[in-house]
């Protein structure tokens, strides 16, 4: 038990059997369990709420695998300090809300209640349409409660600015000429199945560290992509998960099928998508989408590829 409430009813919610989850969920849950059994590390309660609270500008309340990430990843620290897990990689199928939950964490990190002054994030993607998915999430939170957000964020279409921290949120795209030199707190890699090499994110990152309390987080579904960051990404997290590598600060959270001939039980969807018992309209429309599979899997591959990871 970790004694944070997030975490343990997520933990015990998979454990529960109430829906079929992949190897991988179950092997994060023991990782999470003896990281705090074996070392000495806290959740910060009183700065988990505080960032909770802000739930109530959003048009979505966060899932409890939403809230077991966040909680890990933005409010678990080290005795000396510093963040337990400053680097959460998701994979979870498409439609589970993943840029979402991007927008809201990168919204309170934001905010004082991160702590951080100047904590500026920066959100790449290969396409200015998918950097500003989770940014125009954002955005559209902050026109739609102006009267008090204005009080505390200044916003144009291109950047959002906190007036009380001084920190800046950015969406960057491909062109890794123009993003070197910056100084971000935190940098957000979105879909990063879409990257075919590593020039982009090494440019990224290399102003990390100049804040205190770094971070990184990855958003992604599967993708065509062979050979490329995201294997890598994924071989790393298979073998911190079973226990064979130190993670060095990351967090994995993965949900695929563990065999693709699960894709023929519905029940079984579950474990790509941990959102979907809460969403009947995306489970319809995933059951439209896997008939089309069925009819012409050549025709249909991003509904192997990129629902069920």
């Amino acid at each position: 038990m970790t004694n944070c409430k997030e975490i343990d009813s997520y933990i015990a919610l998979v454990r529960s059997g109430e829906y079929p989850v992949c190897k991988e969920q179950l092997l994060l849950c023991d990782f999470v369990e003896r990281v705090f059994r074996e070392e000495n590390i806290r959740i910060d309660e009183e700065q988990l709420a505080k960032y909770f609270s802000y739930q109530k500008y959003f048009p979505f309340r966060l899932f409890p695998w939403e809230e077991f990430c966040f909680a890990l990843h933005n409010c678990c620290y080290r005795a000396d300090g510093t963040l337990r897990f400053p680097i959460l990689v998701i994979l979870v199928g498409r439609g589970s809300g993943k840029n979402g939950y991007l927008g809201f964490e990168d919204f309170c990190l934001l905010t004082s209640a991160n702590g951080v002054p100047e904590y500026h994030i920066d959100i790449f993607a290969m396409s200015e349409d998918q950097a500003r998915q989770s940014w125009d999430d954002v955005y559209n939170v902050l026109e739609a409660h102006e009267y008090k957000m204005k009080k505390h964020f200044r916003w144009t279409l291109e950047k959002i600015t906190n007036l009380d921290t001084g920190s800046v949120f950015r969406f960057r795209t491909s062109n890794a000429k123009t993003k070197d030199g910056g100084r971000p707190g935190k940098v957000d890699f979105d879909e990063y199945h879409a990257y075919e090499n590593y020039k982009l994110i090494e440019v990224a990152t290399t102003g990390l560290g100049k804040r205190i309390h770094p971070r990184k987080t990855i958003t992604t579904t599967n993708g065509d992509v062979r050979g490329g960051p995201l294997d890598d990404l994924m071989e790393a997290g298979e073998l911190v998960l079973s226990g064979e590598r130190q993670d060095c600060g990351a967090l994995y959270f993965i949900c695929r099928l563990d065999d693709p001939d699960e894709v023929m039980y519905e029940e079984n969807w579950h474990k790509a998508n941990p959102s979907l018992r809460y969403m009947p309209h995306t489970m319809q429309e995933m059951r439209l989408e896997f008939a089309q599979y069925l009819q012409n899997p050549a025709a249909n591959t991003a509904f192997m590829t990129k629902r069920m990871n």
